[in-house]
């Protein structure tokens, strides 16, 4: 079952998501908007990120149990392995040392489009850890 195929999934994605993600298109630049797209059973967020020097294109799954399960974000720009970066150039946003299950995303206060901002955290970290070879946040708690 799809993120579509039930009401609460529909309600959520019509009176949430999709204006926060109008108002965060609002005004920029069509190459850094976000684009919504099936893909599978899931939606896909496409977007272009620049948070410091390089542009990445980027990717962000709402899977149907979304927005019981945190979303998935990966880079789709090739990057060099760092020590925050997950199988497939999935971020390691939310289950740093954690499952799915015992992740920190909370669905009563985070949107998609706050995945979107914790992508760009992510990747402005990776820019100065690429130049310094050290991660600039702490560590999360297991």
């Amino acid at each position: 079952m799809g993120l579509l195929d039930s009401e609460a999934g529909k309600r959520r994605l019509l009176t949430v998501e999709i204006p926060v993600i109008e108002r965060y298109n609002e005004g920029r630049d069509p190459d850094f908007r976000i684009q919504v797209v099936p893909s599978g059973p899931a939606l896909a967020l496409r977007y272009r990120l620049k948070p410091g020097h390089n542009a990445y294109e980027m990717e962000t799954r709402l899977f149907a149990t979304y927005p019981t399960t945190a979303p998935e974000t990966r880079v789709l720009t090739p990057i060099r392995q760092c020590p925050h970066l997950l199988e497939g150039q999935t971020l390691c946003l939310w289950r740093q040392g954690s499952s799915r299950q015992t992740s920190r995303w909370d669905p009563a206060k985070f949107t998609c489009v706050f995945a979107v901002q914790a992508a760009w955290r992510w990747l402005a970290c990776y820019e100065i850890w690429y130049a310094t070879g050290e991660w600039p946040m702490p560590e999360a708690p297991a």
